[in-house]
């Protein structure tokens, strides 16, 4: 049996009885006499705007483990994807540390929309805003980098059932995206290193293939768009990541821990460790080094935190690292940090 007790709520300023007693599938007054009977010293609650009161108690019932269990995993995100499980519109931070070397901080925002077309979902993305360290990139490769990337969005991907990225959509779009603005750019970077970094992105984007792995292997894609058969899992489980910029999915073994305390959002803990033996020599290079000196072999650890709301069960926030660790130091590690924009949090509509 589940103990009875309570969870102590911090008011918020746009909480009522009305609201709370919604998110947790109570009646008003069942909430409203169950805080008045174990609230001792504190406020009573008499009227449902709150005002005045600071802190509510928030009951768990009596009822069987596994009906307790049950009802907990109603408020996880389905194990198929859904119209409204991404919000439109979220903030980005992303941040790499090494020793010795200053932080890197990438800001931007990312803009999605979801439609379904002949039964399946499809996401198109568009990134904006994007700084570096605070600033707009003013170095020439950086800019160039950029200005190749800008040039394909919105870019649009058919997503699995389950959520993850599958494949492109209308790929042939986006090449002619960037045959379009190309004179354009190549105008703005004049010289032999600038025209070559064009024919090189021009000739992997047209690979359909080797532009959706660049995708795939995307940090951010990959935690944006997660499987959400993740949610779920109750026992370990293995997955292959992409832990470094053009280099190789590599294996984990994780597990998954859902908490339920907080009465607006479920957070979903996964965290894994890496089970293959990978050097780091073989990673930077982005190939698969046979025989190599068990000294020279990397530890990898991967933490994702998702926020998903209690009652939409739509994506609201996540927190995500990735350590890289050789010879017993950090090599690096890789902070994304993905939150709801402020300016626009309403939820798709479904075409």
């Amino acid at each position: 049996m589940i103990p009875q007790n309570f969870i102590r709520h911090k008011v918020r300023p746009s909480d009522s009885l009305t609201s709370l007693a919604k998110r947790i599938n109570l009646s008003e007054n069942d909430l409203k006499e169950f805080h008045n009977q174990n609230c001792g010293k504190m406020d009573k609650l008499w009227v449902t705007n709150l005002r005045g009161i600071e802190v509510v108690l928030i009951p768990t019932h009596f009822i069987i483990e596994k009906e307790y269990e049950l009802q907990q995993r109603k408020m996880l995100p389905t194990e198929s994807y859904f119209a409204n499980f991404h919000l439109n519109k979220y903030s980005v931070e992303e941040c790499f540390e090494q020793p010795e070397k200053e932080d890197l901080k990438f800001n931007y925002i990312i803009n999605l929309n979801i439609h379904e077309k002949n039964g399946s979902f499809v996401s198109t993305i568009d990134l904006k805003d994007f700084t570096k360290n605070s600033n707009t990139p003013d170095d020439k490769i950086s800019s160039l980098s950029l200005g190749c990337m800008k040039s394909l969005y919105p870019i649009s991907f058919q997503l699995s059932d389950d959520g993850s990225i599958h494949s492109c959509f209308e790929h042939q779009k986006v090449i002619e995206k960037f045959w379009s603005k190309r004179n354009d750019i190549e105008d703005f970077y004049i010289g032999e290193i600038s025209k070559k970094y064009l024919d090189t992105f021009a000739q992997n984007i047209s690979d359909e293939d080797y532009f959706l792995q660049q995708i795939q292997s995307n940090w951010l894609y990959q935690i944006l768009f997660p499987n959400l058969k993740w949610f779920h899992h109750k026992t370990f489980w293995n997955e292959k990541f992409f832990i470094y910029r053009n280099s190789f999915p590599i294996e984990f073994e994780f597990k998954t821990e859902n908490q339920y305390e907080d009465i607006y959002h479920i957070e979903t803990i996964l965290t894994g460790k890496i089970i293959e033996n990978y050097s780091l020599r073989g990673l930077l290079k982005g190939i698969r080094i046979e025989d190599e000196d068990p000294e020279n072999l990397i530890e990898a650890e991967i933490e994702i935190h998702y926020f998903t709301d209690r009652i939409s069960k739509q994506l609201i926030e996540v927190k995500s690292s990735v350590s890289i660790w050789f010879l017993n130091e950090l090599f690096q590690k890789h902070n994304l940090h993905i939150t709801q924009n402020n300016d626009e949090n309403l939820p798709h509509t479904t075409k």
